[in-house]
């Protein structure tokens, strides 16, 4: 039974029901459904070393899961019966803009603490006295300004998209039109379409009439592999750019052999700043150990199994949850109120504080315990959090599709005002 539900027999959520339950609703199904399975995985990797450190004060967390749909009405209900019926204080997810946004309410009225590890995850920029939100994958205007420097520094002048219609590749095309503006650059008329359909014949021709040097391609793997499937079908007319999503494997397995070779992308950067030796440019040169490291211990933990690039960002989010309950713990005598562990999860990103890994946590639970300010230094980002709860992010690896997989090449510094 194992074998046929997940591909092997691997370790499983710990079943201490007096332990700290932690929500988490993922992609098992539906469009995303490559995703949910590895995402689980990073969280279930970081409970295990996280109990494994000591836990909360020496109770166990345990892992609640529910399945998104990728993003349907149906995901939304077992999103809400995480909520309601399970009552959990503390939720990581949804990966889906929708779904976050759907449950703003809720995570005000019962006064919940919503990480959101995931790059499509909406922005966080909420006041109040309920409900609280830590964001850790780069903003879509991190991403639109490092891709508008990109493209620059590529030579195109003229750009334009083909736009699915979503909140974020939305977002994500409106930052980058207004940075790539900023750099001198003209955008030339965008083309959106809806999610899942299957043809876009239509708007791929209109999207290469307008002749721009580079057309961004922003959607998601399923959606981008039926584009780029008839793209190539029709004589492969002008030139894309990648969303930051797709690099994804599962995007190449489904377009044809061949097609893309050549086509540029960019995303979060799998190196630590700490990693790039110092520069006056914004070229880096950067190693990816930290990267290799995590790889490794998820890859020994789950029998060979790799994390997907967005998998540490959800080891993260469970161990910095853990970080901060144990700060308030030990400084308060009792588990923090939600604003209170929003509070201290940022202070863990406290550039001035010693820092400590991801890979050897009992280390930061043994300094929390005797009252050290510490910054943890994770599997994804050495983090820096805005007043709001939001991860700063400047650092960002470039690549390049060719023999039908991707190839890195090159890191650089991206910073850019806010756009609103």
């Amino acid at each position: 039974m194992c074998a046929l539900l997940m591909g092997a027999c691997a370790p499983s959520a710990p079943d201490d029901a007096d332990g700290i339950a932690v929500g988490a609703i993922l992609p098992f199904t539906g469009n995303e459904a490559a995703l949910g399975r590895n995402l689980e995985q990073a969280l279930l990797l970081a409970v295990h070393d996280v109990n494994d450190a000591g836990g909360i004060g020496g109770q166990k967390l345990r892992l609640v899961t529910r399945d998104s749909n990728s993003g349907s009405d149906r995901g939304l209900e077992q999103l809400l019966e995480l909520l309601y019926d399970q009552q959990v204080q503390y939720l990581i997810g949804p990966e889906e803009t929708n779904l976050a946004n759907d449950i703003v309410p809720d995570v005000k009225g019962l006064d919940i603490l919503d990480v959101l590890p995931g790059y499509a995850a909406p922005s966080i920029e909420r006041t109040g006295g309920q409900g609280a939100w830590i964001r850790l994958a780069p903003s879509t205007n991190a991403l639109g300004c490092a891709m508008g420097k990109q493209v620059v520094a590529e030579g195109a002048r003229t750009v334009n998209a083909l736009v699915t219609v979503d909140d974020y590749n939305t977002s994500l095309a409106s930052d980058f039109t207004s940075h790539f503006g900023s750099l001198g650059g003209k955008s030339l008329p965008n083309i959106t379409a809806p999610q899942g359909d299957a043809s876009y014949a239509t708007e791929i021709t209109r999207a290469f009439s307008f002749g721009a040097d580079l057309t961004l391609l922003m959607a998601p793997p399923e959606s981008a592999s039926v584009i780029t499937t008839e793209w190539t079908v029709a004589g492969r007319q002008g030139a894309w750019y990648l969303s930051p999503l797709l690099h994804a494997d599962v995007f190449l397995q489904n377009i044809p052999f061949g097609t893309l070779n050549g086509t540029l992308g960019l995303s979060p950067s799998a190196s630590l700043p700490s990693e790039c030796a110092p520069s006056e440019t914004d070229e880096l040169t950067c190693i990816h150990g930290n990267a290799s490291e995590f790889s490794s211990h998820f890859s020994e933990y789950w029998g060979g199994d790799r994390p997907f690039p967005e998998a540490s960002y959800y080891y993260d989010a469970l161990v910095l949850l853990a970080l901060g309950l144990n700060k308030g713990l030990s400084e308060q005598g009792k588990l923090p109120t939600t604003h209170e562990l929003q509070a201290d999860i940022r202070e863990l990103g406290n550039a001035d504080a010693e820092p400590v890994r991801w890979n050897d946590l009992r280390a930061p639970m043994t300094e929390i315990r005797l009252g050290s300010n510490v910054r943890y230094v994770g599997a994804a980002a050495e983090y820096d959090f805005d007043v709001y709860g939001a991860a700063q992010h400047t650092v960002f690896d470039t690549w390049a599709i060719s023999n039908d997989g991707f190839v890195g090449t090159g890191t650089f510094r991206a910073i850019c005002p806010q756009t609103f």
